[in-house]
């Protein structure tokens, strides 16, 4: 037990020794002169000690004071200067050269002028400075301080305040001279953390020739507002006139669009080329007679080549000769697809269908495309001007983060809106509902995010920040909806989607009468249809339908149980969706692509609390 408590002892003295400082500022010397433009000269007289070899020492001084931002100009030492950064908050600069070392005791001075300027305070002025920030990385054996005003100050409302953060009990002590215009004191053994700030209060006008502070923010904001308005009051009069698609009537129609694939039609129907547009396309090639389909066992099918297609769509025919390349060019495996090069072949595939569609075949109108261009730029340069605008006094990160909101609005209100422009005609009331909704809630989330900003993080006032918040994000996200349906249908794309959705009407509403007597004519019309219900998701409903009609078996299926009824084919698509494109593709690429569908304080303020000071240490 002893040997334990021994071992515990010495463990703690050697965590002492390893965690011991290895420098120390033995003396600082702060002296300031006060200025009536409430602008500082300031000068520094540091006295490190290094027990190791070090290079010099670094000061981190701060120029922000919640939305005044500092000058430090004039910035002169007696070693060499080497600047780190100056960001919206901080400068940073060592003292010292980085080829050469010091050990023992070493004096750094330096001098700088601090320009605070208009405090923005009506009732009375005041100098509230760190003489020593919260920042120092070791200890400060002996600190003194003069700071001389140009004008006699009120001795009982000078404070000194000391200790960590947010302390307001004094530490060390002053003195005010006879005329009243300088102060004296002393510190001794500030610890890491420890701060000491003088705050001394004077009646409003004694800084006489500050220049006032104008916060242009109201009037900057009204300007914006203004033009916002100009910007979607012309979006949306460019929509009005070019954006706004003609009278939609679909037709109930008995055949497949004409001349279209039931891939061209999955593209025409939602704006992507996924994996299920090219499952439909073996039961469309089966169906034709090119290939045949035999499952060997629950997860492994054979697919033979017949012939080639008959079309002189480039598309089909090389994604049709990409998919028997991964075997020996007459047949191909599950396997075989997966570790072949399919998944390449497919992506260009997709490529070939947005080519497709070009020219005389060209999905947008031409007009519109070019008209909604000003929605999408209105609505990119509103979102930098309300950051801007919002933040006019101080124009910092702040600023960048709510152009972020802004544009982030804008962004996902068109992918949203994109979406919905491209599924609109045969998307269900439900879904179309659900994604508004979706979007109001993003809109509010971005709003409280916005409003938080605004109040909280620049310090704009309670209402301002209300009436704001919301304008910042729901004018990007309006006129990022204006840039999506502005984006009218050509003529061609306007027939084709008419005639899809009139096949579509048939495939789901269709009546089993009439059916009957289509498959007198067609006894194959299950399978001329199936393809094209795969891409318009009514496998389902298209196979329920011949629940009790008797058809015969394709030629083009060979599986390993006799087929019961229509429902096995539905199945069927679905697992070869599952294990076809979905397995042999996703170990190799993902997803479809998209289409061109598409200070003061008062009392006697708080250690840490003012203007100046920082930290520093040795490197």
């Amino acid at each position: 037990m002893k040997r334990m408590a021994v071992a515990f002892v010495l463990l703690f003295f050697g965590l002492s020794l390893l965690s011991a400082q290895d420098y120390v500022f033995e003396q600082y010397d702060f002296a300031m002169d006060v200025a009536l433009d409430n602008s500082y000269s300031v000068s520094e007289q540091i006295v490190a000690n290094f027990s190791i070899p070090r290079h010099g020492i670094y000061r981190e001084i701060p120029i922000r004071f919640g939305k005044v931002r500092v000058k430090l100009t004039d910035l002169t030492a007696n070693e060499p200067i080497i600047e780190d950064s100056t960001s919206a908050d901080y400068v940073t600069f060592r003292l010292g050269s980085a080829d050469k070392t010091v050990v023992g005791r070493k004096e750094y001075r330096l001098a700088y002028n601090y320009a605070v300027g208009d405090d923005r305070n009506d009732s009375y002025d005041e100098l509230y400075y760190n003489l020593i920030g919260p920042g120092w990385q070791a200890p400060i054996q002996n600190f003194t301080f003069r700071v001389t005003f140009p004008k006699p100050i009120d001795p009982s409302l000078v404070f000194l305040t000391g200790g960590a953060y947010g302390s307001t009990l004094q530490r060390g002590t002053y003195s005010i001279s006879s005329d009243r215009r300088t102060i004296t004191g002393k510190a001794d053994n500030l610890q890491v953390g420890e701060a000491l700030t003088l705050r001394v209060q004077m009646e409003q006008g004694y800084f006489s020739s500050v220049k006032p502070f104008v916060d242009y923010t109201i009037p900057v904001s009204v300007v914006v507002l203004l033009l916002a308005l100009a910007g979607c009051v012309h979006a949306t009069i460019l929509f009005r006139r070019y954006g706004r698609e003609a009278l939609f009537v679909p037709v109930v129609r008995f055949e497949p669009p004409d001349e279209l694939s039931p891939l061209e039609v999955g593209y025409l129907a939602d704006g992507v080329v996924d994996n299920k547009d090219l499952t439909s396309m073996l039961f469309f090639w089966a169906d034709q007679g090119c290939l045949r389909i035999e499952e060997q066992g629950k997860k492994e099918f054979l697919f033979t080549k017949i012939r080639e297609p008959k079309t002189d769509k480039m598309h089909e025919l090389r994604l049709f000769d990409a998919f028997f390349a991964c075997g020996d060019g007459s047949s191909v495996t599950l396997k075989q697809l997966e570790q072949g090069k399919f998944a390449i072949a497919l992506a260009k595939a997709k490529g070939d269908v947005r080519s497709y569609f070009k020219g005389e075949r060209i999905l947008k109108d031409r007009v519109a495309e070019r008209e909604r261009v000003y929605a999408m730029l209105y609505g990119a340069a509103l979102a930098v001007l309300f950051a801007i605008a919002s933040t006019i006094t101080y124009l910092a990160a702040e600023t960048v983060l709510l152009m972020v909101v802004g544009f982030f609005s804008m962004v996902v209100t068109v992918l949203v809106a994109s979406r919905l422009s491209a599924v609109w005609v045969i998307s269900s009331t439900f879904r179309k509902v659900l994604k508004f909704f979706a979007l109001a809630l993003y809109c509010i989330l971005m709003i409280v995010i916005a409003w938080v900003m605004e109040y909280y993080v620049i310090g704009n006032g309670m209402l301002y920040s209300v009436l704001f918040a919301p304008v910042l994000v729901l004018v990007p996200a309006y006129l990022g909806f204006l840039t999506v349906v502005t984006a009218k249908r050509s003529m061609y794309a306007q027939l084709m989607l008419e005639q899809i959705v009139g096949y579509r009407e048939f495939i789901s509403k269709v009546e089993i009468d009439k059916l009957k007597m289509m498959i007198d004519t067609d006894p194959q019309l299950f399978y001329h249809v199936l393809g094209y219900a795969i891409v318009l998701g009514l496998e389902d409903t298209w196979a329920k339908k011949f629940a009790s009609i008797h058809m015969p078996e394709p030629t083009w299926y060979n599986g390993m149980h006799p087929v019961q009824d229509a429902l096995f084919y539905s199945v069927l698509s679905h697992r070869l969706h599952s294990t076809v494109m979905e397995h042999a593709i996703y170990p190799q690429a993902r997803g479809g692509a998209r289409s061109p569908i598409l200070s003061s304080f008062g009392s006697s303020g708080f250690s840490g609390g003012g203007f100046g000071g920082g930290g520093g240490g040795a490197w």
